[in-house]
């Protein structure tokens, strides 16, 4: 190769990260900001990968923003509610980094960099644990104006029409309580009439709404801060090999518009590039149930095959994946489009409403819906009578479907097209619903007609839905008695199926503490680095609250540039 080919197909960098997702970003900026020169590579033509359609949450016990609010967090409940979560699974090196380095990462891009977290009123996802609080953990960004990036706002990552409205994106905060209150109270009317005006009036004017919101914002934001910083990102460039020199991962081989080019990294390169929930061979080989292709859905970026995963182990890192769940877990529905194809939904924000409830093929409930979306798969798979594919129907009355929808169907909105293409499941009574579902009448009525003895005062003894203060955040305030319980009783009667799904893996590449990658020998490989899904989680398939996928990714991609800037002083 003459000198001339070898200067157009080499780039010469500090830190390669590989990936533009939340944890990629929070590598690249903290990176960027002490000094050291980053390129960032994505695969696809957008950027953000599944943060990006997210919800956008980061929990980050005893963060500074809760105290500003006034919610005070003390350390060593938060180290009671993780090892009460995490039991045996508790590893302290890497969860006292958590502990100590997430404050500092919501300080820095805060302060630094100027992302506008707030705390939120989210509950931890089990508030009977010791140390867990009733809120402030869980933090978002603030909407965005989609102006802030200018001329590469089409390299964001849209929102599929399943996760919006209209094309809209609902902040999945007050505005989306109140769509569910639409029509029934008016200053909630009067607020969905705002946005709907302002985004209509936008996709007049711009061709699209110009308000972003949960994810989309805060990739936004963090992709601002990266071009404000001058560092380039590369989409369309998949990374498909490392470089190793000496014994040393020294960069990798990235495809940028159909030419290899060799990215040399001289103080690391940082995998982020989305975990491998959507490789049905690697994803059936460790999930505990049935995950193949048409078994499971995976609301993670297309993308997300594993690349991460297999350059690891080309260099002798390695998949850990002996940890209770495998998956974030999330009910998901599958939409059917105009064109054929299907889209997905998931069922977070309704399977806890009152009047509704979840039953297996055989007609019976298995948990208290209420639950976190997470520990409600976590028993539906782990429940005998779960099925192949593993699955469940969410069924609601008509006084519910009119408050909350089911799924993808909305109660504003028209239902036929769904109903005709299998998706939603509407009937005059339980018995004919349970025909149209193919689950035995009599024991689907038994079940309902048991549910709504109790739950005509409110209660649930079978299952204890409506006890706890997650339950209440996920249910309906103003609903009589109970928060989450309602009896179904007047028809018609809706049911649409959920599959067991996931929105990100916890298993992953092995790490310390510093985000570098482990050998099975314990030692790490030179030079390379493994943050967000393509790293291990720090909770080890456990789930203690909202945004516990984003929060360690950017916890750790700031841990990791931290760490490499550090080493850079050093030499």
């Amino acid at each position: 190769m003459t000198d001339h080919a070898s200067r157009v197909h080499e780039h010469r960098c500090d830190v390669l990260v590989i990936g533009s997702g939340a944890g990629g970003f929070a590598t690249a900026i903290t990176a960027r900001k002490a000094g050291l020169d980053v390129l960032m590579v994505e695969k696809a033509p957008v950027f953000g990968g599944t943060t990006a359609i997210s919800g956008g949450y980061i929990w980050i016990p005893g963060n500074s923003q809760a105290t500003e609010a006034g919610l005070d967090d003390d350390p060593d409940a938060c180290r009671r509610y993780l090892r009460a979560e995490l039991g045996n699974d508790y590893d302290e090196a890497k969860v006292e980094t958590y502990l100590t380095n997430g404050p500092r990462m919501v300080d820095f891009f805060v302060r630094d960099v100027g992302i506008p977290f707030a705390a939120t009123t989210m509950p931890d996802y089990h508030p009977g644990q010791p140390g867990a609080v009733p809120k402030g953990r869980s933090l978002q960004a603030g909407p965005a104006k989609a102006g802030i990036l200018g001329n590469e706002l089409h390299r964001l990552r849209p929102l599929p029409r399943e996760l919006s409205l209209f094309g809209m994106g609902v902040s999945s905060g007050s505005d989306l309580s109140h769509f569910y209150r639409l029509g029934r109270s008016l200053r909630s009317t009067l607020r969905v009439g705002v946005l709907l005006a302002k985004y209509g009036y936008d996709v007049v004017r711009h061709g699209r709404g110009q308000t972003l919101v949960n994810g989309n914002a805060l990739i936004a934001r963090l992709a601002r801060a990266l071009f404000d910083l001058g560092t380039p990102l590369w989409t369309f460039a998949p990374a498909s090999e490392l470089i190793v020199e000496n014994g040393r991962v020294s960069g990798a081989i990235v495809n940028r518009n159909g030419r290899a080019v060799r990215v040399i990294a001289r103080r690391g390169v940082v995998l982020a590039s989305g975990g491998f929930a959507q490789n049905v061979e690697r994803r059936a080989q460790i999930y505990n149930h049935p995950a193949l292709g048409d078994e499971h859905i995976s609301l993670t970026a297309p993308g997300n095959v594993g690349d991460g995963a297999r350059m690891a182990e080309s260099v002798g890192g390695y998949v850990a994946s002996d940890i209770p769940n495998a998956g974030a877990w999330m009910p998901i529905s599958r939409v059917p489009r105009p064109d054929g194809t299907f889209g997905a939904i998931i069922h977070s924000v309704n399977q806890g409403k009152p009047g509704m409830i979840a039953v297996l093929r055989n007609g019976r409930r298995f948990t208290d819906e209420s639950v976190s979306y997470h520990d409600f798969v976590e028993r539906l798979v782990a429940h005998p009578d779960s099925g192949r594919p593993a699955g469940a129907f969410l069924i609601c009355d008509q006084t519910a479907f009119a408050k909350y929808g089911l799924g993808y169907a909305k109660p504003f909105l028209p239902t036929r097209g769904l109903i005709e293409a299998g998706y939603l499941y509407k009937a005059d009574s339980i018995a004919a619903l349970a025909a149209m579902i193919e689950v035995d009448p009599a024991v689907l009525g038994q079940t309902v007609t048991e549910y709504n003895r109790h739950a005509a005062k409110g209660e649930d003894p079978e299952f204890g839905k409506g006890r706890s203060v997650y339950g209440h955040y996920l249910g309906d305030a103003g609903n009589p008695i109970n928060p989450n319980v309602a009896p179904l009783d007047q028809g018609p009667f809706y049911a649409v199926w959920m599959h067991a799904g996931d929105i990100g893996n916890f298993a992953g590449i092995r790490t310390d503490e510093n985000a570098r990658v482990l050998r099975e020998d314990g030692a790490a490989v030179p030079g390379l680095f493994a943050v967000g899904n393509d790293m291990a989680s720090v909770f080890r398939g456990h789930y203690p609250g909202g945004g516990s996928l984003i929060g360690p990714a950017m916890t750790f991609g700031f841990t990791a540039a931290r760490f490499i800037a550090d080493e850079t002083l050093s030499s």
